[in-house]
C-alpha cells in the first residue's frame, strides 16, 4: 500500500470554550456558552485528510491515562488507521484548553511524559524507512532528520510554521526550508519569519526560499505563490463556533489538491473548503466535510476530484 500522507506527532485532547464575552480575569468566574472536547494538535491534519479520502499514515503515541483514552476513542470514531499508533503502559497526559473570543483564541496546554518525543522520532525514522508514502507533512524546525529521510525515500515534504510568530530558530530560512516543497503559515507567522510587515512582501520573501508558499488568512481566506504565480481565494461565509485547528484542517485540503497536481488556486480553494468547515464545529477536524460532500462542494466550484477510494465505498 502507498500512503498519500505521512504525519508524525503527539496528539492532545483539546478542551474548547466558546461564546465568551471577555477574557478571564484573576478572581472572577466567567461563563462560556459552548464547550467541546476532542483530539487535537497533530491529530487534526491526519484526521481531516482521512475524512476527505487521503490514505494516511499517522505515527503517534499515547498512554493509559483518561486523556489518552479520549484520543484513542477518536481514532475509532474517525476511522483513522492505528497501524502506527503506540500505546505506552504509563500515563502520558496531553491537554490543551482553548478559549474562543471574537474569532480568535488563547491556549493553556500541558504535555506530560519524559522521552516521548525522542522515542517517537526514532520510530518515525523506522516507519519512513519501511513504508511507501508520497508525502511527509511536518512542523517547521521539528526534526530535519525526518525530512532528510523522507526525501531520500522519494517523498515530497510540506512544513507548517507552527507557532512561528513567537518562535525564532538559529537556522537560516534557506536551511530550514531546504527539503520543503510547500511551506504553510498564518499571517503572523509569515510576518515573523520573513521580517516583512506587508503580507504581500512577506509572501514574496518566503517564496524565495520555497517552491510553494501558502499563507492562511483566517476570515480573509488564503493566498499563495508557486512558480512565480500568486493567487488568493476568499474564505467561505460561515458561522464561527471554534477556530481551534482550522489551519491544520486547511492544510489537509490544500495538500489533497497539491498532491493531485491541481493548480494553485484550486488547491487553495480546497484548503478553504476544509478550513472554513472546521470553524463551524469544535476542534480541527469535526467540521471538515467527508469525502463525498467534499467532492460535491469542490465540483460546485469547478474542481473535479478523483473518484472515491475503496475505503470510502466500503464505509
Amino acid at each position: 500500500m502507498t500512503y498519500d500522507l505521512l504525519v508524525v506527532g503527539r496528539p492532545s485532547v483539546d478542551v474548547m470554550f466558546a461564546g465568551l464575552t471577555q477574557w478571564p480575569e484573576l478572581g472572577n468566574d466567567i461563563d462560556a456558552a459552548g464547550l467541546g472536547v476532542c483530539a487535537g494538535t497533530s491529530f487534526n491534519t491526519p484526521a481531516a485528510a482521512n475524512r476527505i479520502g487521503l490514505r494516511v499514515a499517522y505515527v503517534a503515541e499515547i498512554g493509559t491515562d483518561v486523556w489518552s483514552r479520549v484520543i484513542h476513542a477518536e481514532f475509532d470514531a474517525e476511522g483513522l488507521p492505528t497501524d502506527f499508533l503506540v500505546v505506552e503502559d504509563r500515563p502520558l497526559p496531553a491537554v490543551s484548553v482553548a478559549l474562543n473570543l471574537d474569532g480568535d483564541r488563547g491556549f493553556v496546554s500541558h504535555w506530560g511524559g519524559d522521552g516521548v518525543d525522542a522515542a517517537l522520532r526514532a520510530r518515525a525514522l523506522e516507519v519512513i524507512d519501511r513504508i511507501d508514502a508520497r508525502h511527509l507533512h511536518a512542523q517547521l524546525d521539528d526534526d530535519p532528520a525526518l525530512e532528510e529521510a523522507a526525501v531520500e525515500r522519494g517523498m515530497t515534504v510540506s512544513l507548517d510554521s507552527f507557532d512561528g510568530a513567537s518562535w525564532a530558530s538559529p537556522r537560516r530560512l534557506d536551511e530550514l526550508l531546504r527539503h520543503a516543497a510547500v511551506l504553510l503559515a498564518n499571517e503572523a507567522e509569515a510576518r515573523a519569519m520573513s521580517g516583512e510587515e506587508d503580507i504581500g512582501r512577506a509572501l514574496a520573501a518566503l517564496g524565495e526560499h520555497c517552491a510553494c508558499v501558502v499563507i492562511r488568512r483566517g476570515a480573509a481566506g488564503a493566498m499563495g505563490v508557486a512558480g512565480g504565480e500568486v493567487r488568493s481565494v476568499p474564505a467561505d461565509e460561515v458561522e464561527v463556533i471554534d477556530t481551534t485547528g482550522a489551519g491544520d484542517c486547511f492544510n489537509a485540503g490544500f495538500l489533497a489538491g497539491w498532491l493531485d497536481g491541481l493548480p494553485l488556486e484550486a488547491s487553495l480553494t480546497l484548503g478553504v473548503i476544509c478550513g472554513s468547515g472546521s470553524v463551524t464545529d469544535f476542534g480541527g477536524y469535526r467540521g471538515c466535510p467527508r469525502g463525498a460532500a467534499f467532492r460535491e462542494i469542490a465540483a460546485a466550484r469547478g474542481i473535479a476530484l478523483p473518484a472515491p477510494t475503496d475505503a470510502e465505498r466500503a464505509g
